[in-house]
């Protein structure tokens, strides 16, 4: 049994590969789900750590801040309506005696729409726009697949309570899947002197004009690729 060891994990590091690999065709194959120019704004460079040879940007989209039971920007069309469309019970009168009722609802599996538009600003240019539980429907009404991305998702529910206003529901979406891009090797040298000196594992907030833009193809399985990298003027992001 002993002599065979070696050779089954080999067999198993083989099939993983090989199981790896046919996931990557599928998802690479026919048309692309979507292909989006993104900027530093919306691909956000890791510190740089040594002992790491590989690179990913992690995906970053606008959200809303909130305080507590207090939304300070809230989006309209995530209502409770749309809660109930991907499966969040709401059932029960939205009052302060079902707060706590609603305050604990588990976080739900979806698929969420995020487009790219034009801001002044120097954060994310990618904003949620549009949940449901079938990717295919979410594409079906915002088509365009040059700006508008369909992401795999976890979306949550929160009880709203503003001074002077009603209680009310509304939902956002904590994290999207795949929330980190690798970096091809061909294209690592073009971002890694970029890199912040900045704890390990800490996002470096972008506090100057984005410096570089990624072509990013989502595929069939809507897991992205990098297939190009370029640097940026100072002070131009187009």
């Amino acid at each position: 049994m002993r002599r065979h060891g070696p050779w089954l994990a080999a067999a198993l590091v083989i099939g993983s590969n090989l199981a790896a690999w046919g996931a990557a065709a599928l998802n690479r194959r026919g048309e692309p789900e979507a292909v989006l120019v993104l900027t530093e704004r919306e691909l956000r460079l890791p510190a740089k750590q040594a002992e790491n040879t590989a690179l990913t940007l992690r995906l970053v989209f606008e959200r809303w801040r909130d305080r507590g039971d207090t939304v300070i920007q809230e989006a309209e069309w995530f209502d409770r309506a749309k809660l109930e469309s991907i499966g969040f019970d709401c059932r029960l009168p939205v009052t302060p005696e079902n707060a706590e009722y609603y305050r604990t609802r588990v976080p739900r599996s979806t698929f969420a729409a995020l487009e790219y538009g034009e801001s002044p600003s120097n954060d994310s240019h990618l904003a949620l726009i549009d949940v449901d539980n079938d990717p295919g429907a979410l594409r079906t009404r915002h088509p365009d697949r040059r700006r508008v991305v369909i992401v795999e998702a976890t979306a949550s529910m929160r009880y709203v309570n503003n001074p002077g206003q009603p209680p009310f529901l509304t939902g956002r979406v904590t994290s999207v899947l795949p929330s980190e891009i690798n970096v091809p090797r061909e294209w690592r040298g073009v971002l890694e002197g970029l890199q912040s000196r900045a704890e390990p594992g800490t996002a470096q907030p972008l506090q100057h004009e984005p410096r570089f833009r990624a072509t990013v193809t989502w595929g069939a399985r809507l897991e992205p690729w990098i297939t190009n990298v370029e640097l940026l003027p100072t002070g131009r992001d187009r």
